[in-house]
């Protein structure tokens, strides 16, 4: 059943890249051998040879016809070659072909290069039936076989299927070979099951590079970005030498945690042992730096770098643009384009995201249309997400809801949540309630969203509306995720939560907000209590808004660097209205600049002004 599954799995390919019309006359008329020319002792030699020399699909195909007239038609190795280089111009239904239908006994090698041609080419379900036809056939797997196979269910997300062929790897005792268990590695992270991943890793007595790298970018692919340092520092110390990949991993880790000093360290032993900063390590520093706040430093690396791709130049476009540097993100998407660079989706993501930023609407919607009309990439759920929020923001709230019930794919959360983002700063309640109608019914147990709600209501004075919100989410029994901002100081990340007094010095730090408190007074400061969505007296909503986890870290930050060092503090949700206000105050008094990262932008804080403008 499996063989004739995948023989015409493999015939219907001729919808494919892979099959023409006129190679699959080719499979009908030469498939069948004609009277063998008699045998000539020389003949294998010379076909062998003319074998190597082919070098596109059309010679290989007029050299497969007359192997079928030769002597040699059922000659395995012969085969085996002929299906072999099949595989490497990638026309792998041929080598199928040949595997199951012309050779008696195939080798174990010619089974492993047709599954890996498979999996390498993105035919995951093909790759794994012919495991399994293997398997059944009494082919004895060895270490490739299992290195080739688990890509496949790695691409399928098979866990059914990694789990058997785990369980064929433990029967045929090759769970210790390394290359084996980095592939069992890999397999697991990318199926979701880090646990599973872990325990492999952890049951290697001797780990190489490659063991190393496929743990570190599982914790990096599923957000445990701590762990990833953790086990990067450890493989320093066993001595290991550490590759590209390796670094690419740590400098991703780097720049999800805002860890700053850390990606430098990177980045100076890049310099030490001089590897060649190539385009994915010189992409990965820019994103380090730009999402660590260094926008200055991500641009040296960009402008420096001998050698630059699409995916380097996408990575300055999305950093600028991070930044509320649309003029930059432009400028630079046009001397991409005067270099010969064709932009993808991702590059007008990022410009897009420039241009919502800013504000800069006209500007936004020109974009948006050169990328349909002008480079024929089609908009997905991101680039109507930087429009909506684009449209939202500036106030345009209609036309914004206009286009997302208009949009031709189906939107998601993350777009009417913008929209419904949009209520909340403009105040406009009543189409808060449209828009969170139809996100519950995408998500009705994420806390998150009836939070939102319960802060419009709040804000519009609402009282008994919020009392409803949060009766509904106590009922419901949902749990929002904590609000938390961090700060790296020599190396390490402080964390805090909203009226944390976990850390070890948070009696310092309260004292210090309240002496800060008092400066700010004197310059003009004001406390934003709109920001305070609880139904409390003035004096308690000014002290609750003292706790807020980003001024928290500011003065973490404060009192344990130089007088002049720049404060870089990253924090989960957007900042608020009197947060932002404060921060400005702070940066005038303590004449500091701060650079805080939320979850949608960049904002530089320095002598009393933000660089957004005050438009976020």
């Amino acid at each position: 059943m499996r063989v004739s599954r995948i023989c015409k799995t493999s015939l219907l390919y001729q919808s494919s890249k892979f099959h023409t019309s006129s190679q699959h006359k080719l499979l009908q008329t030469t498939y069948t051998p004609t009277k063998p020319t008699p045998p000539n002792p020389k003949g294998l030699h010379n076909l062998l040879f003319h074998l190597k020399q082919c070098l596109s699909f059309n010679d290989l195909r007029q050299l497969h016809a007359n192997i079928f007239k030769s002597h040699f038609f059922n000659n395995v190795f012969l085969l085996t070659r002929l299906a072999h280089a099949y595989l490497n111009l990638d026309h792998i239904h041929f080598a199928v072909i040949i595997l199951m239908k012309m050779m008696k006994n195939p080798p174990v090698f010619l089974w492993n290069e047709t599954i890996k041609g498979h999996a390498r080419n993105g035919f995951y379900k093909e790759a794994i039936d012919l495991y399994y036809s293997m398997v059944d056939g009494g082919y004895k797997s060895n270490e490739f076989t299992f290195t080739f196979v688990l890509p496949a269910c790695a691409g399928l997300k098979s866990m059914h299927d990694g789990r058997r062929v785990h369980g064929d790897i433990v029967a045929g005792r090759y769970e210790s070979n390394m290359f084996v268990a980095t592939a069992l590695i890999d397999m697991y992270v990318k199926s979701g099951e880090l646990k599973l991943a872990e325990k492999v890793f952890d049951g290697l007595k001797n780990r190489g590079t490659a063991s190393y790298n496929a743990m570190i970018t599982g914790y990096v692919l599923n957000d445990e970005f701590n762990k990833a340092l953790s086990l990067f520092n450890h493989m320093l110390a066993s001595g290991l030498p550490t590759d590209a990949v390796t670094l690419v991993g740590i400098l991703q880790a780097c720049a999800s945690l805002g860890a700053l000093q850390q990606g430098r360290w990177v980045h100076e032993q890049l310099v030490r042992v001089r590897m060649e900063i190539n385009v994915y390590l010189g992409a990965a520093l820019i994103n380090m730096y730009a999402r660590c706040g260094s926008i200055n430093e991500a641009q040296r690396v960009f402008e420096q770098m001998p050698q630059r791709d699409l995916v380097t130049w996408t990575a300055i476009i999305c950093g600028s643009g991070m930044h509320g540097l649309a003029h930059l993100a432009e400028s630079l998407f046009l001397r991409m384009i005067g270099v010969g660079i064709r932009p993808d989706a991702v590059t007008f993501v990022g410009i897009l995201a420039g241009f919502s930023h800013r504000g800069m609407v006209e500007k936004g919607w020109q974009y948006f249309n050169k990328m349909s009309m002008e480079y024929h990439i089609k908009p997905v759920l991101e680039h109507y997400s930087c429009i909506v929020d684009m449209l939202g923001r500036a106030g345009r709230l209609d036309e914004a809801e206009e286009l997302v019930r208009k949009m031709v794919i189906k939107p998601d959360c993350s777009i009417w949540g913008g929209l419904l983002n949009a209520c909340k700063i403009h105040r406009n309640v009543e189409m808060a309630e449209r828009i969170v109608e139809e996100i519950l019914r995408l998500e009705p147990i994420n806390a998150g969203w009836y939070v939102l709600m319960s802060n419009i209501y709040a804000t519009a004075g609402k009282w008994d509306q919020v009392a409803k919100m949060r009766h509904l989410v106590k009922e419901r029994k949902l749990a929002k995720s904590p609000g938390w901002s961090s700060i790296e100081i020599g190396g390490q990340i402080h964390s805090f939560l909203v009226f944390d007094h976990s850390h070890p010095r948070s009696t310092e730090i309260y004292e210090f907000l309240k002496e800060l408190k008092e400066k700010m007074i004197k310059e003009g400061y004001i406390a934003e209590t709109s920001s305070v969505l609880q139904k409390v007296d003035e004096e308690s909503k000014e002290d609750m808004l003292c706790g807020h986890s980003e001024r928290l870290a500011i003065a973490f930050g404060i009192l344990n660097t130089k007088e002049g060092d720049v404060l870089r503090i990253m924090k989960n949700l957007r900042v608020c209205v009197d947060c932002h206000n404060a921060t400005k105050f702070i940066s005038k008094i303590m004449k500091r600049e701060i650079i805080v990262r939320d979850v949608k932008r960049f904002h530089h804080f320095k002598d009393g002004v933000c660089s957004c403008g005050d438009y976020w």
